[in-house]
C-alpha cells in the first residue's frame, strides 16, 4: 500500500480532497509570535495531557485516498479501475455513512488490486435531502448489490444502476433502517402475520403468552 497512488490520482484530478495520513495533522499549527523566556521555576511534574474525547479527534485514515466531486466520480472511477499506473479492477465493497449533523452522506468505495496489492478508498459527498450518486456498476460489476445494500439501508439512489431494488429488507419495509434518524414501523405483512398468531392462539384457548 502506497500513498503515492493518491498522490497520482490528486495530480491528475486536482480538485480530489487528499485524506490526511497518519501522523499529520489535520490542520496546520498556528504561527506563534516569539515571547520573552519567563522566569525559571522550580521543576515539577507535568500534568499529563487531559485525553481527547474520541468524538472530538480527527479522523485517521490508513487507506490512502481521497475524496472526489459526485459529478467527477465516473472518469475518476475508470480512470482507478482501467489506467496504467493504477489498475485497481477489483472494488471490495460499497457502503456509506449517514451523517446527519453535517446534512450529507459519505458514500464510500475501496479499490485494490490482487497483482500489486495497491489499494485506495474513494468517498463522495451528497446531500442527505437528495441522496444520488452515479452507479459504478458499468466499471466494477461487483458494485451491483454493494449499491443495492447501500440503497436498502440507507436510502441512497445510485443513478444508472440496472436493477435498483431492497436486497436485505423486504419491498414493503417503511424506511431505511441505517439513517441515524430511522424510526422503526411494522410493515403491513408483519401486522398481518402478528393479527393471524394472535387469533390462532384465542381459537386454541390458550390466551395471550406471558
Amino acid at each position: 500500500m502506497s500513498w503515492a497512488l493518491a498522490d497520482k490520482l490528486k495530480a491528475r484530478f486536482p480538485e480530489i480532497e487528499l485524506f490526511p495520513r497518519p501522523g499529520q495533522p489535520s490542520h496546520a499549527p498556528e504561527e506563534q509570535k516569539p515571547q520573552e523566556a519567563p522566569p525559571a521555576a522550580p521543576a515539577t511534574p507535568a500534568a499529563p495531557a487531559p485525553r481527547r474525547p474520541a468524538h472530538e479527534a480527527p479522523p485517521s485514515y490508513l487507506v490512502p485516498g481521497g475524496v472526489v466531486p459526485r459529478e467527477k466520480l465516473l472518469e475518476i472511477a475508470r480512470v482507478v479501475a482501467t489506467d496504467a499506473g493504477f489498475e485497481l479492477p477489483y472494488l471490495s465493497f460499497v457502503s456509506a455513512v449517514d451523517r446527519p449533523e453535517a446534512g450529507e452522506f459519505e458514500v464510500v468505495y475501496h479499490c485494490y488490486s490482487h497483482q500489486s496489492l495497491e489499494e485506495l478508498m474513494l468517498k463522495v459527498r451528497i446531500p442527505r435531502d437528495t441522496p444520488t450518486v452515479p452507479s459504478v456498476t458499468s466499471i466494477w460489476d461487483g458494485a451491483n448489490w454493494h449499491e443495492r445494500e447501500a440503497y436498502d439501508l440507507f436510502g441512497i439512489i445510485f443513478e444508472g444502476h440496472p436493477n435498483l431494488r431492497r436486497i436485505m429488507m423486504t419491498d414493503d419495509w417503511i424506511g431505511h433502517p441505517l439513517r441515524k434518524d430511522y424510526v422503526y414501523q411494522d410493515p403491513t405483512w408483519l401486522v398481518e402475520v402478528a393479527k393471524r398468531r394472535k387469533d390462532e392462539i384465542e381459537g386454541l384457548g390458550l390466551g395471550e403468552r406471558a
